[in-house]
């Protein structure tokens, strides 16, 4: 009885510390995703503030 519920503990334990480092995998993934979609968002920023630009100067040209 005793080894069964000391069996039983332990895996309560690796399901606690399986769930603890899936959490913080899952923090690590979140951030670097938003990393990349951040990094995204500021590439296609930087390409519409291009290509107003290059469009105001042809305006000046005509």
């Amino acid at each position: 009885m005793e080894t069964t519920m000391q069996m039983i503990l332990e895996m309560m334990y690796c399901l606690v510390a399986l769930a603890a480092s899936g959490f913080f995998v899952a923090l690590i993934y979140t951030a670097l995703k938003k990393d990349q979609r951040d990094e995204e968002i500021a590439r296609h920023r930087e390409e519409r503030e291009a290509e107003y630009h290059r469009k105001q100067m042809e305006s000046f040209r005509k």
